[in-house]
């Protein structure tokens, strides 16, 4: 029999010939108190660094390997604290218990980095326990010069908000900051932040409109900004930042009925709202700069708005479909390339599919049209889909006999109106070169061949799954 080795605990037991060869336990050992030695003399710096690489709490169980990894964690540039397994307990008072120890690690840790300057702290905490701390774990955070900051902190009673230092709102460090949860955005008279590049306020609130006029216009080299989920309503929403370049907005449950957004060098903007607290009045400065836009939910004056956009991708409902298909001074996209239409609630109902006639007919020049959610949606009882009688424009869009060259059409199911909208296209298409059709069905290729009238001669169609 092959000799073969095993481990100390089961040294009688022989293992299967088949089965690979082992070191036993003391080898292991042996190798990684090697490899722990080898590390360990790598200067502080550079362990340093390696250790700003694992999650907080991983980092500070080094400490036990050695006298010499005793205290190198404190050398961490990277901090992470996050009290979700807290949320795993047996009773209250293994909860307590749990989270008393939470909180002394926490003051532990920052106390050790008092003094060092930190590159990136990332705070989420969630329980009601934590409230009384985390103020000052932010300023904790701000005095050692933090440069990317993310707090996320959900109310632990209702109604209840945390407050933010003001100190955070002056600091000349900060390049990333990220604020998510039940906080209150009040802000002192002096705001400054200097090298702040991206700023990400999610599910917090503002005091006023001045307030976050205030804040956004002390931010000189901003580039990304992103605005989502407030709940109090702003009557005017004004960013006027002279440096941004990505801008994203999801407005609350209230209404805002003015947004005045000066961005010049603005290149992306996305605006998310329903049709019941849609913001119906836009001032925009970004006409000349704008490369892609993303809109779900929107009406004239926001599309007037983004008319020199690039790459447009649209998801619609009711309201915004309803603004398209009875306005007739539907603006030129006359820099539109790509044009991305999603299946959105009442989207594909039979009158609103007259929308796609418009838009085409709006952008002369568009070359590639997606459909990445398809062309139909489900029923209510999810057993059917809905159809949306698809009826001839009387005038064929120039972009389609001129520029379209490319059409893509995902969760394709093959019903009679996608293949006279098939049709539509192939039969009109007069540059177009490929129609890609993205279906489960593998049948769906002699499906749609099947039901094909014509065909364009230099169109080839393409299946895939």
């Amino acid at each position: 029999m092959k000799e073969v080795c095993v481990t100390s605990s089961s040294s009688t037991e022989i293992m299967d010939m088949n089965m690979p060869v082992l070191k036993d336990e003391q080898c292991i050992e042996c190798t990684c108190v090697d490899i722990i030695d080898r590390i360990s003399k790598f200067p502080d710096e550079i362990l340093g660094k390696i250790l700003s690489y694992l999650p907080t709490k991983e980092a500070v169980a080094t400490s036990v390997l050695s006298k010499r990894w005793e205290h190198l964690w404190t050398l961490t540039s990277d901090l992470d604290f996050s009290d979700n397994w807290l949320m795993q307990y047996k009773d209250e008072n293994d909860r307590m218990i749990k989270m008393m120890s939470f909180l002394k690690y926490v003051d532990r840790v920052i106390f050790y980095h008092c003094g060092m300057d930190i590159r990136k702290c990332d705070m989420s905490f969630y329980s009601e326990y934590v409230a009384s701390s985390v103020y000052n774990w932010i300023f904790a955070m701000i005095t050692c010069n933090v440069q990317q900051l993310s707090l996320c902190c959900f109310e632990y009673k209702r109604g209840t908000y945390y407050q933010l230092p003001w100190m955070l709102f002056s600091s000349n460090t900060l390049v990333v900051l990220r604020i998510s949860g039940t906080f209150v955005i009040n802000l002192p008279t002096d705001v400054c932040l200097p090298c702040l590049k991206l700023l990400q306020i999610e599910y917090s609130d503002f005091v006023d409109d001045v307030s976050m006029e205030r804040l956004f216009s002390s931010c000189p080299v901003l580039e990304e900004l992103t605005i989502r989920g407030m709940k109090n309503g702003l009557k005017i929403m004004n960013i006027s930042v002279p440096s941004l370049k990505r801008l994203t907005i999801s407005v609350g449950l209230f209404t805002t009925v003015q947004t005045n957004i000066n961005a010049p060098y603005l290149e992306y903007v996305e605006i998310h709202h329903g049709e019941e607290n849609a913001p119906r009045r836009y001032s925009v400065n970004f006409t000349s700069s704008l490369i892609h836009a993303k809109l779900e939910g929107f009406d004239i004056y926001l599309l007037n708005a983004i008319s020199q956009v690039e790459c447009l991708t649209l998801t619609a409902n009711d309201t915004s479909l309803e603004d398209i298909i009875h306005n007739s001074t539907l603006p030129i996209f006359k820099n539109l390339k790509t044009l991305k239409l999603l299946v959105g609630d009442g989207w594909p109902s039979p009158t609103n599919w007259r929308v796609l006639p418009n838009l085409l007919h709006s952008s002369p020049n568009l070359q590639v049209l997606i459909f990445p959610k398809g062309l139909v949606t489900h029923t209510l009882d999810q057993e059917d889909y809905n159809r949306f009688y698809w009826l001839h424009p009387e005038i064929v869009p120039e972009c389609l006999s001129m520029n379209l060259k490319i059409i893509e059409i995902f969760e394709f199911v093959g019903l009679q109106d996608e293949l006279q909208l098939l049709n539509y296209f192939l039969e009109f298409g007069r540059v177009l070169e490929k129609i890609i059709i993205h279906s489960e069905n593998p049948m769906m290729e002699k499906k749609v061949e099947g039901g094909l009238r014509t065909s364009c001669s230099t169109c080839q169609v393409i299946f895939t799954n």
